[in-house]
């Protein structure tokens, strides 16, 4: 539960695990020096902190000494591997959100499952430039993705790419 409290601060409760509540001891201990009151909310903000900064820069290839830059790369579809300065650009550009809009001009809000899409797919010739390179949330790149290959073929991909959690077992006579 996220209740506010006040402007800027919120109350913040779950139930967790008893294992949970030993790794945040462990955790209180080892930042008692960048924490020295034990402040349970600063030590969790830290490390949520330090845990977003390890996802993005895996995801988004956000860092902070980028090894090269757009102009150092080859954005040419060689490979479907987008450069990393290529995610880094588009999702400045995008805000880190979903950047399909709709026929009214109304921008998607998703900031969960988003993925880099290629404009002109890559499967067509589309290269790896920040122009051709949007993001875009996982219900829109599916949709963008039968709009750019046909529903039929999608679907295709779809139950290549499923596999089942158990076989069935086959009647028997």
């Amino acid at each position: 539960m996220v209740e506010p409290l006040a402007l800027g601060r919120y109350r913040v409760q779950f139930t967790a695990s008893a294992e949970f509540r030993d790794k945040l001891e462990r955790l209180r201990a080892l930042m008692r020096p960048s924490v020295p009151d034990g402040d349970l909310a600063a030590i969790v903000e830290q490390a949520v902190t330090e845990k977003l900064k390890r996802l993005e820069a895996r995801r988004f290839a956000r860092t902070q000494a980028p090894r090269k830059t757009l102009s150092q790369i080859e954005t040419s579809p060689t490979t479907r591997q987008i450069p990393a300065a290529v995610k880094r650009a588009v999702c400045e550009r995008d805000g880190g959100r979903c950047s399909y809009e709709d026929e009214q001009g109304r921008r998607c809000t998703a900031r969960e499952g988003l993925e880099f899409h290629h404009l002109r797919p890559f499967g067509h010739g589309g290269d790896h430039s920040v122009d051709n390179v949007a993001l875009v949330c996982k219900c829109h790149s599916g949709y963008l993705a039968e709009i750019d290959y046909g529903r039929e073929a999608i679907a295709r991909h779809r139950r290549s790419t499923t596999r089942p959690l158990e076989s069935t077992p086959s009647a028997s006579p």
